[in-house]
């Protein structure tokens, strides 16, 4: 009954994935155009902040639990590391596959190289400093260079491009349905990882033997992970569908952005955030994996169905990975 019933949550989870993300598409358009912002701007900003609710939602509620138990959050963590994975190798990769994907000489030039630094910044932090966790002053810094990022953002781009042909709204339509997109990401985004959490644990820790601690890190770093990227999932893949490459671009990077600064340093605030040896060896394959991204942009200024192909096979070749880590065989 109980696996049935978190097999149904999946599956009306999905549902408002698909159709949050179809609404948050057309209002944040909507609203771009109506304010002469850059579409990039509202993929790297809001857009980007509404599909990462789900992992905030995630790792926030993980920092309250652990505070209340004396102990540290370690799946918050894995969820962010994981979520990045996903955001940069399937979700982009799968954006691209769609339709390739344009990438601006400003974001070589700022948002990438700012995305590599903060990428570094966080395995730092944690591999080096305050016996392998992220504590309160660590999550200060994480939060002043988000405040930083913000203020990049709006100072860099101001004008929104008038020749890309989109389905508009009027302005009220917009903000109601950019609310609805807000509230069906993320409460998609929470049925599905719910759902997939439960069923996951269950097998592995019955079916495989697997220790909880070893079952938990895995579905952090996999299941949880990718189940809160679902939102950028769909979101990403509908704009480049759509012909909004900049919305799609810009959200992948704006939700690993948000996760890495705001998430972690939110819940940092709250308790100090533990990363085991498997999710501090998982920041630094971060780091290799933004690395080829930012490789695959400054070639040609474009991300081709070719070298989507070649991220998403990135992301099944680590999901192998981790999960023969897990049972041991690595």
């Amino acid at each position: 009954m109980q696996t049935a019933l978190h097999i149904l949550m999946l599956i009306i989870g999905f549902v408002f994935l698909i159709k949050g993300a179809d609404f948050f598409i057309v209002s944040s358009s909507s609203i771009a155009r109506k304010f002469h912002v850059s579409p990039l701007i509202i993929g790297l900003t809001l857009v980007a902040f509404g599909t990462s609710l789900p992992e905030l939602a995630v790792s926030f509620a993980a920092s309250i639990s652990a505070k209340t138990q004396g102990t540290t959050a370690d799946i918050a963590m894995g969820n962010v590391i994981g979520s990045n994975i996903a955001n940069i190798t399937l979700i982009l990769g799968l954006s691209a596959v769609l339709m390739p994907v344009v990438v601006k000489k400003a974001m070589n030039k700022q948002e990438l190289p700012f995305l590599m630094v903060i990428t570094i910044l966080i395995a730092v932090l944690a591999n080096f400093f305050s016996q392998d966790q992220i504590v309160w002053w660590e999550a200060l810094i994480l939060l002043l260079f988000f405040a930083y990022y913000i203020y990049l953002m709006l100072r860099s781009h101001k004008n929104g491009e008038e020749n890309v042909e989109v389905h508009l709204v009027d302005m009220k339509k917009a903000i109601i349905l950019l609310f609805i997109g807000i509230g069906g990401v993320s409460f998609g985004g929470w049925l599905v990882t719910e759902g997939a959490e439960y069923i996951a644990i269950e097998l592995l820790v019955n079916a495989f033997s697997m220790g909880v601690s070893k079952a938990t890190t895995l579905v952090g770093l996999s299941v949880v992970a990718l189940g809160t990227s679902l939102p950028e999932l769909v979101t990403s893949a509908m704009a480049a569908k759509k012909g909004e490459n900049e919305i799609a671009l810009g959200n992948v990077l704006g939700s690993n952005v948000f996760n890495t600064l705001f998430i972690v340093g939110l819940s940092g605030l709250v308790v100090p955030l533990g990363m085991n040896a498997d999710v501090k060896l998982d920041s630094i394959i971060l780091i290799g994996i933004t690395a080829v991204v930012i490789l695959f942009s400054i070639t040609k200024q474009v991300i081709s169905k070719r070298e989507g192909a070649i991220l998403v096979f990135i992301y099944f070749a680590y999901i192998t990975y981790i999960i023969l880590r897990a049972l041991g065989t690595l």
